[in-house]
């Protein structure tokens, strides 16, 4: 899970010990790889990658309602955006589209046996911002993405778990689930608005 503890490996850790670190990034915990002592790279599970997909999937079907989750500061005001009563700032919105989203990009194949010839440059790739899908065992294992697209899904991860506990699981959720929450949403609150001024 992204939101998890987060495990650190040294590049030429990850190097004799890949199979270790995609059991790490499976289990729940991933791992930042730092090379010189500056993080390179983050492994998460691959089943944490698709599941932030089709967030990112969601956030975009959101976005055509005019919510803009991404853009709050706290999950306090959530409700607000959500209910239409606040309004996102057209310069936040351009800011937003321009913000990259390597978890979308698509990644390059490494085989995992792959990680011991060529790390460095399979590190220099995944930090000019192209993510690398490990392959092992006819299956996808694993995905290296960079620390800040690591921090920026942990950020996001707070307003993943606003929507999950009011109701939204954006992993899972089709477009007409969400449409279906924010008109029911801003029902609920424009009735709760009603009810406070009468």
């Amino acid at each position: 899970m992204i939101a998890g503890e987060l495990r650190t490996m040294a590049m030429h850790e990850l190097r004799d010990k890949a199979r270790l670190a995609v059991a790490y990034a499976a289990a729940g915990t991933p791992v930042m790889v730092f090379t010189h002592g500056d993080p390179s790279a983050v492994l998460i599970a691959n089943e944490e990658a698709e599941r932030w997909v089709a967030i990112e999937r969601s956030l975009s079907a959101l976005h055509g309602l005019d919510v803009y989750p991404e853009l709050v500061e706290d999950t306090v005001s959530l409700g607000a955006i959500v209910a239409g009563r606040e309004r996102a700032n057209a310069t936040a919105v351009r800011r937003l589209a321009r913000e990259p989203r390597q978890i979308l990009d698509i990644p390059r194949t490494i085989g995992i046996t792959e990680i011991q010839r060529r790390l460095a440059s399979i590190l220099d790739e995944v930090g000019e911002g192209r993510p690398g899908a490990i392959y092992s065992s006819g299956k996808f294992v694993g995905v290296l993405i960079t620390p800040a697209e690591y921090y920026r899904l942990r950020k996001l991860s707070r307003v993943v778990s606003w929507f999950r506990t009011a109701g939204l699981d954006l992993a899972t959720a089709d477009e007409a689930a969400i449409a279906e929450f924010v008109r029911r949403f801003r029902e609920g609150a424009s009735s709760a608005a009603e009810s406070a001024v009468g």
